[in-house]
């Protein structure tokens, strides 16, 4: 595992990377030379309060990442593509490196280290407490590799502080690239086989397609339920799939919108991960079954 000592949380980071990349020993990029920051996706599945603390004073110098108040243990995942490395520091508590193909590098600080439901701070930073993947691993963009917590000099304060490193050096404000990023609807590694709950208010139906406004997602297998900002997923439904109570099967034309939402619980049936799919976009999400929601 890597130790990182921070000030502001990064600051002293970000002048040692700069120095690397004035000498040519930038991170490289698979695809790519520039090192271009891409459209990245959310690197959170969870409700998220975000704004732009970028560069705020701070006791120990100036802010170099972004802030996102956001539950505890909420997954965190890859933003795009990468390798991601262990750090450790007094200030960051457990942190985790993304070294993206791009040739962008993204810091992840202040993952969890408890071990119970009480913020115990007795697990250190561990796989399988504060890491989802090993140190070291290739990872997809939208895989989990760790968990919101409050290590570090956030203790009592659950979230997630997030930098941006264009080249591999020194840090930009997140905020722009977080504002136009993809958010996920759940958390898997390309190619894993995946199923999903969905909890929201039916709204559409008809054209072999059923929209629910989401607002619960939970992932199977291992998985449990989390609440996500409200969103819009349309999903694939067979001719014939009864889609909601009283609403009757999935029929052909064109779809129509129901006069009044219908809560519902809506179940996916087995799929394997596509970038696209963990994005909830049109056509990637089929759905098994739908149940009402009291």
């Amino acid at each position: 595992m890597r130790r990182h000592r921070t000030t502001a949380l990064g600051a002293l980071a970000s002048l040692l990377l700069a120095v690397l990349a004035a000498l040519g020993s930038t991170t490289s990029a698979r695809g790519s030379s520039e090192g271009a920051v891409p459209r990245l996706v959310f690197p959170l599945v969870a409700k998220t309060d975000l704004w732009d603390n970028y560069g705020d004073p701070r006791p120990n110098g100036r802010h170099a990442g972004i802030d996102m108040e956001n539950p505890w243990r909420a997954p965190v995942v890859a933003v795009e593509d990468g390798r991601v490395e262990y750090a450790q520091s007094g200030l960051g508590g457990c942190m985790l490196y993304l070294y993206g193909r791009s040739g962008t590098m993204y810091l992840y600080i202040h993952l969890n280290n408890d071990l119970t439901a009480k913020n115990d701070n007795k697990g250190g930073c561990l796989a399988d407490t504060t890491f989802a993947v090993p140190d070291g691993a290739k990872v997809t963009v939208g895989q989990q590799v760790a968990w919101v917590g409050d290590s570090g000099d956030a203790n009592g304060n659950p979230h997630l502080h997030f930098e941006v490193h264009p080249n591999g050096g020194t840090d930009v404000d997140p905020f722009p690239f977080l504002k136009r990023a993809a958010k996920p609807l759940f958390a898997a590694r390309t190619g894993s086989v995946f199923s999903l709950a969905l909890r929201g208010d039916l709204v559409a139906a008809g054209a072999g397609t059923a929209t629910l406004d989401v607002e619960r997602v939970r992932e199977y297998p291992g998985g449990h339920w989390l609440d996500v900002d409200s969103r819009p997923v349309e999903l694939t439904a067979p001719l014939g799939t009864t889609v909601g109570p009283g609403i009757g099967p999935v029929i052909g034309g064109s779809a129509r919108r129901l006069k009044a939402p219908v809560p519902v619980a809506a179940f996916t049936v087995k799929a394997n991960t596509t970038p696209d799919a963990i994005l909830g976009a049109p056509g990637e999400l089929v759905l098994g079954r739908v149940a009402p929601v009291p």
